[in-house]
């Protein structure tokens, strides 16, 4: 009996269950996923719609801020040049305020005046050489030009006139507190007032089709000069004061000059019409009076 008898292993086939185990009939493969074309071309399209907006609301902001920049630099300049035309004038020689444009008055207007250096009052007659006058504060030395009851810009600039109304010293004797002056032709004219200007060199303002230069420091001429090519008066390069200037001067002049009544001093009235763009212009109305008298 005991022949008939096999064995087995207790447990059966260890490597048959160990593949059971590890290998169950029922165990499902999947597959790990990714985008596809169609996924990738809609958020293409989505980041391009929010990129779009983001520029456009960054780019008008951007165009708000040059366009405000732009306003404030016209404006301010406009001030400025104001300003200074103001502060000069009040040192203008009586009546030596004259205005010019160019011919068809589309591209330049000049406005021009004699500053003086220096102005007195003058004892006994001024007809007589030498004369008496109250010592200026101000230097006052041989070649310089005085003017004496001067009633229009040809009174100023003219020096050859019969009746004259300038003269150059000649010689001059300091005192206190009168001098003595002698002057290289005889003065005709006698102030009412017996007051006199000792003058500087003339100074010109010009409009440049949008922009306004200043000219000082060239001789003095009987007609009004006007900038040539090179942007000179008298061999004098013009300093820029200030741009953004849209007056058409055959339209809106820049400078008008009215002369003195019975009721008011010489005024200087300025239209000044500045901006950036075709589209936007700011616009100042000044004036400026004159209270010097001959």
């Amino acid at each position: 009996m005991l022949s008939n008898f096999k064995s087995r292993p207790v447990g059966g086939d260890l490597s048959a269950q160990s593949k059971a185990q590890i290998l169950p009939s029922n165990t499902e493969f999947t597959k790990s996923g990714g985008f596809t074309l169609v996924e990738l071309i809609l958020v293409i399209i989505i980041l391009g719609i929010v990129s779009i907006g983001t520029v456009q609301y960054l780019s008008l902001g951007a165009e708000i801020y040059a366009e405000a920049t732009e306003r404030d630099e016209a404006v301010a300049q406009s001030r400025f040049m104001l300003a200074r035309l103001t502060r000069e004038l009040r040192h203008a020689t009586p009546h030596s305020v004259r205005v010019k444009c160019s011919t068809d008055c589309s591209a330049q207007q000049c406005l021009e005046f004699t500053p003086f250096k220096a102005s007195s009052i003058y004892t006994g007659n001024i007809t007589d050489d030498p004369f008496t006058v109250v010592s200026p504060q101000n230097n006052v030395a041989p070649n310089d030009w005085l003017s004496v009851y001067a009633l229009t810009a040809d009174d100023v600039y003219n020096r050859t006139k019969a009746d004259k109304r300038v003269s150059e010293l000649s010689d001059i004797t300091v005192g206190v507190p009168t001098s003595t002056w002698e002057v290289t032709t005889a003065l005709t004219i006698e102030s009412p007032t017996k007051r006199l200007f000792v003058l500087d060199n003339p100074v010109s303002f010009c409009i440049d089709n949008t922009k306004l230069y200043r000219f000082e420091g060239y001789n003095s001429q009987t007609a009004q000069s006007m900038p040539n090519s090179s942007n000179q008066i008298g061999g004098v390069t013009g300093v820029l004061l200030g741009q953004f200037i849209q007056n058409s001067a055959s339209n809106t002049s820049f400078f008008n000059y009215n002369t003195a009544s019975l009721t008011r001093n010489s005024v200087v009235n300025i239209r000044s019409e500045m901006g950036f763009n075709s589209t936007e212009t700011v616009s100042f109305n000044h004036e400026i009076h004159l209270p010097n008298v001959p």
